[in-house]
This record gives structure tokens, sequence and C-alpha cells, in this order.
């Protein structure tokens, strides 16, 4: 703060000159002024009378409704203009002095209310990064100023550039200029026009000096029941000699009607949405947040203008400027915006959101894996464990019989090892065979195999018949690094890029396409069913989607977050909306609306899409079901050409040797030879079972 005050007057015929040096100690020179004003506007008497009105007329414009009321004390920001002229200059300072005595002066009247002091001074031009970083909002402003002029400029290049600046506070404005104490009217709507248009207030009150100590008391009544969005001046009283008239209980009350007057019934807001389904239809009618504007407008009473399109958030662009949506609501197109938008820092920086009143998820969105082709699925019926322990069972079942019919007293043809291993075979598919056990403990082991066998076969039958109808998917992708791999393009909205704007996830960050044809919708959901390209969209966009069942989406989420409203900064009705969806959210509207979005999206629709499928459900073996067979006949039927060829040439081979062998035996031998072989079949001749004759018996007559 300025530590000293050297005011030096010299007085002539009619007019004092007035000389105002605020000495800075940390500099060895002083910053000085030279005004001429009359003997009437010098003096404690002006200067006091302003303080005293400022003080007064303060107490009540920052008065707040109880239910309004925070349960911290207020922030109030003052500013410490230099080079105003007198008595402006005086009045800012003993403001500035009397709020810094309140907390020790227990003078009557005591003082209602404390607040947390801030100051800001036009001194020295500082860089926003470079001033201190406050955490609240400041909820009040009191400038004082000479001219308007002055005024845009502290609100510019100082006000404005706080982080702790609050275009929804309540401001003040005491203005006190000689020479222009007849222009009331005119001077009030130029400076409530340039603080609406330029820097979004519009709560404001301005004490604007008449004389050297009366004053008026305006307000900016541009909300009003009457004429809304309509700049109208009025007047809530006057201030005469430091007290307010007609008296403090009458400018209490037409602050409280002006007050209670400023509200939103009867105005017409301009709303900007984005097309995004389920929250805004395309007809600009339905939809999730349609619905919870419409509750809104109707407990509010206020009508809207919808301005449906298909531009997406926005965000800043290379220029530092906003486009998209935010755009149009930073040059006051539109009041506020909806369509699915979730909070962001670096918009909450610029702009205001509503209370939360939804929660979606986001997540990648990918090609559904083609359906498997139904003999391979047969391979994958059971697990490999499985089949293997029936591979072990058919080993043992083999080996078990084959010891079975050697040791008991079974055919000796049944007692093959060859013909033991096939008939455990085919007993273990259920197979009749021709060679059955003789012996009982052969035929109990027997026995045993087929009604295991048929267990077996029912429980393959059933799982084969549930991959007819199913046979599954091939591999899904369920990774953005296997999408990466297999070269499929992906990307999305161009604010939800921010994401993945940290150390982890940069090669995201930098592959990220933020063209159209990666904004969910119909079109580009198609694209995702074609495998053509990868787009991250909140789930419940998709659900209601059309292409729902025929896209995958990854099984985490990327993120979760709420839906809001957003709008500019400064937006007088913030409070009021954000009581309404408290309101909605505690008797449970938001819960049944999101459960019946669900039951919808889940069961009704799904139960839709099934009645037509219900006539042609029925299992057909096609030659899809059959390659399998195929496949195995074909390997089956060439390992066995191979064997026949093999077994060919082995014969063949064994033939030439027999036959090199007959020419090189000897003529005795070779009669010999023939000789015993006719011998032989005489002998086999005779020794055959005797052809047996039957001969008729006569008949005898039976007397």
């Amino acid at each position: 703060m300025w530590s000293k005050f050297h005011i030096l007057v010299f007085y002539g015929q009619s007019v004092g000159i007035v000389v105002l040096a605020i000495v800075n100690p940390s500099n060895d020179s002083a910053n000085m002024v030279i005004y001429m004003l009359p003997a009437k506007d010098i003096g404690p008497e002006t200067w006091l009378a302003g303080v005293d009105c400022l003080d007064s007329f303060a107490q009540i414009f920052f008065y707040r409704n109880p239910q309004e009321r925070f349960t911290r004390a207020y922030n109030l920001m003052l500013t410490n203009a230099f080079n105003m002229s007198s008595p402006a200059a005086e009045i800012q300072a003993g403001f500035s002095k009397r709020i810094n005595e309140a907390v020790t002066d227990t003078k009557e009247p005591l003082r209602q209310e404390f607040f947390q002091l801030r100051v800001v001074s036009d001194h020295m031009i500082y860089e926003r990064a470079k001033y201190f970083g406050e955490l609240l909002l400041s909820d009040n402003y009191v400038i004082v100023v000479d001219s308007v002029d002055r005024l845009k400029l502290i609100m510019r290049d100082y006000v404005s550039r706080m982080r702790s600046w609050n275009p929804g506070a309540r401001f003040l404005v005491l203005f006190h200029n000689a020479q222009m104490r007849d222009r009331p009217w005119r001077v009030a709507s130029q400076i409530f026009n340039d603080l609406m248009h330029k820097f979004y207030v519009h709560r404001v009150a301005l004490i604007y000096a008449n004389s050297s100590t009366d004053y008026n008391l305006l307000v900016n009544d541009y909300y009003s029941n009457v004429d809304c969005r309509i700049l109208n001046v009025q007047s809530v009283g006057q201030c005469h000699n430091g007290s307010l008239y007609p008296n403090p209980g009458a400018v209490h009350a037409s602050m409280s009607d002006y007050l209670y007057g400023f509200s939103p019934r009867n105005c017409t807001f301009e709303v900007c949405a984005s097309i995004m389904a389920p929250f805004v239809e395309s007809d600009c009618v339905l939809g999730i947040e349609m619905r919870i504007l419409g509750f809104m407008r109707n407990r509010l009473n206020f009508q809207t203008n919808v301005n449906c399109t298909d531009d997406n958030r926005g965000d800043l662009d290379d220029n530092g400027e906003w486009n998209g949506l935010l755009g149009k609501l930073n040059e006051n197109e539109c009041d506020f915006i909806i369509g699915g938008f979730y909070p962001d820092n670096e918009v909450a920086e610029n702009f205001w959101g509503s209370d939360c009143y939804l929660q979606d998820a986001y997540t990648w969105y990918i090609k559904k894996a083609d359906v498997r082709p139904a003999w391979q699925a047969m391979l994958g019926i059971f697990e490999k464990d499985t089949w293997i322990c029936f591979i072990i069972v058919l080993w043992i079942s083999w080996w078990f019989w084959f010891v079975l019919v050697k040791l008991l007293p079974e055919p000796i043809y049944y007692q093959q090892l060859s013909l033991t291993a096939i008939n455990a075979l085919a007993v273990s598919i259920s197979v009749a065979v021709q060679e059955r056990p003789i012996c009982v403990a052969t035929r109990m082991f027997f026995l045993t195999l087929t009604i295991y066998s048929i267990n077996v076969v029912a429980t393959y039958t059933s799982k084969m018949i549930a991959t007819f109808q199913d046979p599954g998917l091939l591999h899904q992708l369920d990774e953005l690094h296997e999408v990466v791999a297999a070269g499929i393009p992906f990307g999305g909205h161009e604010e939800s890029r921010d994401w993945f704007e940290n150390e982890d996830d940069m090669w995201i960050f930098n592959g990220y396409n933020i063209s159209d044809d990666f904004s969910p919708s119909p079109t580009n959901m198609l694209a995702v069913e074609k495998g053509k390209r990868c787009i991250l969209s909140n789930r419940m966009f998709i659900m209601q989607n059309r292409h729902a069942d025929e896209v995958y989406a990854f099984p985490h989420n990327v993120f979760t977050s709420s839906i809001q409203m957003i709008m500019k900064a400064g937006f007088p009705f913030i409070y009021e909306m954000n009581m309404i969806i408290r309101y909605m959210r505690d008797v449970g509207i938001f819960q049944k609306i999101d459960a019946d979005f669900q039951y919808n999206n889940t069961y009704l629709n799904r139960i839709s899409k099934m009645r037509p499928e219900f006539a042609s459900n029925a299992i057909v073996l096609t030659t899809e079901h059959l390659k399998g067979p195929f496949f195995i006949l074909i390997v089956g039927v060439i390992f066995a050409s191979l064997t026949f060829l093999g077994e060919l040439m082995i014969f063949r081979n064994c033939f030439c040797k027999r036959r090199r062998e007959h020419w090189d035996e000897k003529p005795e031998q070779e009669q010999r030879k023939r000789y015993r072989k006719r011998k032989n079949k005489w002998e086999r001749q005779v020794h055959a079972a005797p052809a047996i004759r039957f001969t008729p018996v006569k008949r005898r007559k039976v007397l």
C-alpha cells in the first residue's frame, strides 16, 4: 500500500489549486498531478460524504439472500487507481482506510459483515502469470473512478486479468466527475452497456455524483420481469451528505425489489446445441438434455431459441481463438451450449459450467471380429486338456482290451493288436463292432466302455449343436496397441484428445486423428463396422445407435466423466439453474432418466430386434459345417492312397525276387514242387466234408 498523502492547497481569488502527490516509499520520486477545482469541491466534507454513501450502500448491495449465502467470508476486491482527480481519489483512499479499520472499529453503527480484502492497482502493468494465484474468485468489487475511459482501462488491463476475476460477482461503481454531474442516465447507460458487452458483467450498481455531496443510486435493470433483456437504468434511491434518502429502510426495500425482479422470468435465451444422440437428437426436439432443459424452462419460466448444429464443442486453435460452439459462446451468439459436454480444465478457465447431471463413459470402438467358421469352431468345443484326456482314455482302453483278449480264452482272430485298437476307437464314438467279447470279464469291460462312450457322445453332440447356433468369433482386437499394429487409424472429437496429453499416452496423443471422419456419427460408425477406422466415443451414444450390435467396444473405459451445460463466465442465472439441477438430483429424476435409457436400449430394443428372427431360428446343416469332416476324409484318402502305393511297391519287389529264384531252381526240384502241390490239392479235396444226400421217406397211411 502507498504510505503518504501530501495535499498542498493554494487559494487565489475564487479558484483553489489542489496538488495531490501519492508517494511510493520504494521510489525517490513521487507521482504528482495538478487539478483545478472549485473551492466547494475540496475539503473533508466532500470526500467524507462520498465515503459514507459508498459504505452505506455497499452493505445493502452486497447483502445476500440467506439461501444463497456462503459459509465462508466473501472476497472484496478494491481498485487503487492512480492519477485520479479529487475528490474521487480522496473517496478511494478514505473507503480503503475505513474497510481496513472496520475490524477494530467499535463505534456505532457496527458493520453487519466483514470481507476478505484484495486490492488491484493500475500503477504497474503485470502479466497474468505474475499475479499471485488466488484460489477463490472475488465475490464483490468496489471501483471508484472519475471517467468512463478510466473504468474501461482498469477493467480491461487489470481487474479482468486477475486470476480471481469473477464476472458473475456484484460490481459497485462510484463515479465522481465535476464536469459530468448533469448526465447521470447517459453515463450510467454507457457504463452498464460497456460492462455487459465487453466484460459480460450484469449485476452492477452505480453511485453517481450529482453534486459535491449528493449521489444518485442507479442499478442495471437488464433482466427485468417485465422488459427482459432491454437495457434500463433504474434508480433505487439517493444519498445526501453521506446519508441514504429517504431512509436506509426504503433504499433496502428498493434494492430487494430489484434483486427479486432480477430473474430469468419471461426472458428468452439463445441455446446452441450440438447434435449428439441421445443427449440432443437430430430433430432438435428429443434428447435427454432437451428434456432437462425443458424441465428448467418450465420451473424458471423462461423461453429458449434452440439452434442445433453438427459443430463440436470446440477448442483453442493455434491463434488462441475458440472454435466450434465455444467460439459462438465467446462471441455472445449463444447464452449456453449443450450436447453431451464434459468438464474440462482448459475450458473452465474461460467459461462456466453448470452442475453435472448425468455420467457417461468413453472407450474405443473397433470392428467386431469375423464369425469363426463352424468347422473350425468344432475344434474348440473342448479345451486342450479335455482332448488329451480323451486320447489317454482311448489308449488305456485299447491296451486293457488287448491284455484281456490275450489272457482270456477269446478267439485267436480277436487277439490282434490292430483289431483291438479299431474296436476301442469304434466303441468310444458309439459305433457297433462285429467282434464282441465272449468271456464275462471282457464283456463287463466292453459294457463299461460303451456306457462311457454314450455319455461322451451325448455331451459332444449337445455342445456341437450349440456351436452350430453360435460358432463364436475369431480373435478380437481389444487393445489400442493391436489397432496400431494392424494399421487401423484411430481418433475422435478434438476435445477428447487432451485426455492423452501426458507422459504415458503421448503416442496416442500424437497419432490421434481429429478430422471429421473420426467424429462419432452413423456414417463414421459404418466405417468402423467395416474395419476402416477406430473411433473414441461415449457409450450412451453407441448404445442407442443402430450399429451398436455391429461394432466392438473395448472392455476398459478410457475415461468416465459427467455431463454439464457450458455458458459464458458471468452468466447471471447460473445459481438458479444449478438449484434446479440439485433438486432434480435429490428427488431422483436423473436416476430415473438414466435407468429408463439403459432399460430401453438394453432390453426393449434387443427384444424388438430378436422378434423377427424367432421364425427362422432353425439349425440347418450346411457345407460350412462339414468342412471339417470333408477335410478329415480328404486327409484319410490321401494317407490310404500313399499306403496303398507303398504296399504295392513292397509286394512288387517281393514278387520279382521270387521269380528270379524260380528261374534259378533245377528242373527236378520244380517237378517235385508241382507233385507236392497237386498232392496237397487232392488231399484237401479228400478231407473235405462229404456231401449228404437226403432220401425222402415213403408216407404211411394212418388208419
